[in-house]
């Protein structure tokens, strides 16, 4: 490794040709204070605090999916300093986070193999900065903003003034499946409710072959004449787009769009009951996305694409594939691929939306999705808004389309026990978006599939707008959409913690709105300077 220093951080190079052999390397390694306490700042969801907490665990967290990393650094914070390193070179990268019985912990990014060796020089940043979570994160934002690797809202909408839709709208996941509703007319009930801002999805699904069933009910095909009314309520309306993976319908087309593994064998991924898909690679996408805009899904407004942003960086071992043909193609030209793909769902004019936060790919797509529970009693990790302190006037951070305020169908705690993520807690979900600033996420009426818990069985449940729970929900989400519409576009310039078990935090943006968010169940009159807050939920200071 190779040391250099800068006028604003020290940068360690790794060698290539010197160890070319070699498998995973830690670059520059892990870091601890000198004779003080350390906590460490994760970008694992919306980014995490950990004080030291929790069982011993090791793990190896690739980059997006649920529980990866959304931005390549890790922060190191003592009382009297901070320490921010940056993977300069993210493309071929794992964040190891761990514990062990002595109560050692860790955390730092290997660099891995690229097609079977290093072959190329890795690079890291160590900056060192203030004492606490906001200067890490704005210290990383400089970085970028220098390094030409950000785009604002201005910037964005100056190029698509279609996103300016995005502020103050509802998320609003209408399921997987087709259901017996007249989507239009469901669409009424929200505008009337008070929403005239929609992001409705998905309306169809864009995928290569879409003669699927889950929990035994068809995808949802809305048609050309409903997705007009919907328009006209000012709604705005994507399809799903589905291409990372190719079901095997045993035809030419998708047999010859498959990503192999370098024995040259295709890849299985996703299965729902007897149906199995299998990984497609990359370079195939952005013309299939391309014609699918301009014929079947030209009605659309914005576009989301499935885990694109989220899990599919891969290497490719197909030599017959046109674009890397007689040899296989690296994660780096796969990244590549993959924003071509981003530009395409642009389609010149539309927001795009994926799977995962991956600021890989912050200049291409707008928002990005998987949030913690904000619950800080039960769990080590203590998640933070270090998304948005970077990117709140570049990208949205939403939730997870299965997470929605209303629908508590697939929560999950993680493995080890650090954190919890999920949905159906209303409450807590909106006192975290107004925190960050995002816009609220409800399931109010459609159809979606749910694994049954036995092999890869699947049923069907639904929801209704009348339902109790979509009630509150939408009664929640709406003062949230609101303060959106207000402060979307603006750049977060302040989070604090400001109870010792960290249940009441506050943020501010750059016209001095203020948000002091309660995550404890209890009213709490106990935080100097602040009025008592009811349980659960969150107030505009200013």
């Amino acid at each position: 490794m190779r040391y250099r220093m800068e006028a604003d951080y020290v940068e360690v190079r790794l060698l290539a040709d010197r160890l070319r052999e070699a498998g995973n390397v830690s670059l520059p390694g892990s870091f601890v204070p000198s004779g003080e306490t350390l906590e460490l700042v994760l970008p694992i969801m919306q980014g995490m605090l950990w004080r030291g907490g929790g069982a011993p665990f090791d793990w190896r967290l690739g980059e997006g999916r649920h529980g990866g990393f959304a931005m390549p650094l890790v922060g190191y914070l003592s009382p009297s300093g901070g320490l921010l390193v940056t993977a300069e070179t993210r493309d071929d990268l794992e964040l190891r986070v761990g514990k062990d019985s002595t109560g050692r912990c860790w955390a730092n990014y290997l660099q891995t193999q690229s097609l079977g060796t290093l072959r190329y020089d890795r690079v890291a940043r160590i900056y060192v900065t203030e004492p606490d979570i906001v200067s890490l994160a704005k210290t990383y934002r400089s970085k970028i903003i220098a390094q030409g690797n950000f785009k604002g809202w201005e910037e964005k909408i100056a190029e698509r003034p279609a996103l300016e839709r995005l502020f103050g709208s509802l998320m609003c996941f209408a399921g997987y499946c087709q259901d017996e509703l007249d989507y239009a007319k469901e669409c009424e009930k929200l505008r009337q409710f008070g929403f005239d801002r929609a992001l409705i999805y998905p309306a169809r699904f864009n995928t290569y072959n879409n003669d699927i069933l889950m929990g035994g009910l068809p995808p949802i095909h809305m048609s050309r004449q409903t997705v007009e009314q919907i328009k006209r309520l000012g709604y705005d309306l994507a399809p799903w787009s589905w291409l990372n993976e190719a079901l095997d319908d045993n035809s030419g087309f998708v047999e010859r769009i498959y990503r192999k593994s370098p024995d040259g064998n295709r890849i299985p991924h996703w299965a729902i009951d007897d149906q199995k898909w299998y990984w497609a690679c990359t370079t195939f996408m952005e013309a299939f996305q391309q014609q699918a805009n301009a014929g079947a899904f030209s009605d659309m407004t914005w576009d989301h694409f499935d885990v694109i942003t989220c899990a599919a960086n891969n290497e490719c071992y197909a030599l017959d594939h046109p674009a890397h043909a007689g040899r296989p193609l690296s994660r780096t030209e796969d990244r590549e691929w993959i924003k071509k793909l981003l530009a395409a769902g642009q389609a010149g004019t539309r927001a795009v939306s994926s799977e995962g936060f991956n600021d890989a790919y912050s200049k291409e797509y707008d928002l990005g999705s998987v949030k913690a529970f904000p619950m800080f009693n039960q769990w080590p990790f203590w998640p933070i808004p270090l998304t948005m302190l970077v990117y709140h006037d570049s990208m949205i951070h939403s939730w997870w389309e299965m997470h929605s305020y209303n629908n508590p169908y697939f929560g999950r705690i993680n493995g080890n026990n650090m954190y919890e993520y999920g949905g159906g807690r209303a409450r807590i979900q909106a006192a975290m978006d107004a925190l960050m600033g995002c816009p609220p996420d409800v399931f109010p009426f459609g159809a979606q599939y749910m694994w049954t818990g036995k092999g890869q069985e699947t049923f069907a449940y639904r929801y209704r707008f009348e339902d109790p729970e979509v009630q509150f929900a939408l009664r929640e989400a709406l003062p949230v959409a609101r303060l959106h519409r207000k402060i979307g576009k603006q750049e977060m310039i302040h989070f604090r913690i400001l109870s010792e078990d960290g249940n009441v935090q506050e943020t501010a943006f750059a016209d001095g709105t203020t948000i002091v968010a309660n995550f404890s169940a209890s009213i709490r009159g106990d935080i100097p300077g602040h009025d008592p807050l009811l349980g659960e939920s969150w107030r505009q200071a200013q």
